[in-house]
Parts: structure tokens; sequence; C-alpha cells
């Protein structure tokens, strides 16, 4: 009998290097994948911050005892984080006029909250007025 070792008897060299091809794939895939959910993650945390930024300053604003129509700016104390402020009369629809029956005036407030030159988070609401 031959000492010959059977073919069969382990891996040949081709074919590890194919298995590591295979894995360092695989593993670059993962590594992409890991990337893009740390980034969602970032996203997410600077939309929550600026949603939690733009309520407390839309509650600043709720608070005034009067609202005047037309805009203002302004920048939150942390962060690249600033506001702007629309304020005007909001018509309603199916009426299309501004001023209700009982002298109120109803307002349309929008506070957009912006990071650096984009836009984090925009929110609207209505707020009855006494007509002056």
């Amino acid at each position: 009998m031959a000492d010959h070792p059977s073919r069969s008897a382990g891996f040949t060299l081709l074919e590890v290097l194919v298995a590591f091809v295979i894995l360092s794939a695989l593993l670059g895939v993962v590594m992409r994948l890991n990337a893009q959910a740390l980034n969602i993650g970032m996203r997410a945390a600077e939309r929550q911050q600026a949603l939690m930024l733009g309520r407390s300053q839309l509650d600043r604003i709720l608070a005034r005892r009067n609202l005047v129509p037309g805009t203002e700016q302004g920048a939150f104390e942390r962060g690249d984080f600033h506001w702007s402020l629309e304020v005007g009369a909001f018509t309603w629809p199916e009426r299309g006029q501004a001023q209700m029956d009982a002298g109120g005036q109803v307002y349309r407030i929008t506070l957009t909250v912006y990071r650096g030159e984009a836009i984090a988070v925009q929110l609207t609401t209505l707020r009855l007025g006494v007509a002056s």
C-alpha cells in the first residue's frame, strides 16, 4: 500500500482562500450595516433633541398673553439649533374667513427648528386670541 494521504483528509489551500474571501465580504456588509444603524441612531437623537427644544419654545410662545402676527427668530442656548416663528391669522377652509363670529381671532402658529441650515422639526398649532 502506498503512504499517500487521502484527498478528502483535509482542506486544500484554494478552499481555505475561498472561505476567507467569502468571510471578508460578509464582514464588509456587516460593518456597513452597523455604520448605517449608528448614523440613523444619531439622526434620531438629533431630531428628538430638536423636538424637545421646539416644544419648550412653543410653550413659551403660547404662554404669552397677546400674540402679534408676524415672524420672529432666535437661537437656543445649547447646541447649534435655532428657531423661526410665524404667527398669522388662520382661515377656516369651509368658511373662508379669518374672523370668528364671537369676536375672537384664531391664530396659526408655526415654529420651525433648524440644525444648521436644515429643518430638523416643524411644529404647528392653533390658538384663539381676543380681538383688540
